[in-house]
Formats: structure tokens, sequence, C-alpha cells
């Protein structure tokens, strides 16, 4: 359970969604699961750096500001933990 917790927090996850992925990976070997299409990078065209290149309908686009802002303060919280060497 430690370990699932400590990845949750490096991977800026939901302890829940982060059980079911590994619950679903025990379920389904490597070999059955779909293949993800590998993302595209490219550079912005005005400033050149780069920039993964989203399909239609992305889940941000579907995503409030609040949600968005909440996923960004996770991730940063979980890098603050990982560079405090707090987690593994």
């Amino acid at each position: 359970m430690r370990e699932i917790k400590i990845r949750a927090a490096t991977q800026g996850k939901k302890l829940k969604d982060v059980m079911a992925d590994t619950i679903r990976s025990g379920l389904f070997p490597e070999s059955n699961l779909p293949e993800r299409p590998k993302p595209t990078i490219i550079k912005h065209p005005v400033l050149g750096f780069p920039m993964v290149e989203c399909g239609p309908n992305p889940p941000v686009s579907r995503m409030t500001p609040e949600e968005i802002l909440k996923l960004e303060q996770d991730a940063l919280a979980a890098d603050n933990l990982k560079r405090a060497g707090l987690v593994i």
C-alpha cells in the first residue's frame, strides 16, 4: 500500500486511480492492452519550443479551470516531495 501511495504522489494521481491501474495491469498483461498512439511532438511555429500535438477532443478541453489548476498544483506538490527526498 505504501508503494502505491508513493506512486500516486509521484505521478500526481489519485490513489484510487493508481490502484485501478495496478489491478488492471495484473488482469490484462501488456500484450492484451490496447495499443496507445504515440504522441506527436511538433515545434511551436513562432517560438520554436516543442509541443505535444493533441488529437481531437483532448481531456483538457473537458476540464474546468479549477480542475486544471488542481492538476497543476498536484504535479507541483509531487515534484516538491521528490526534490525533498520524501518519495522514491
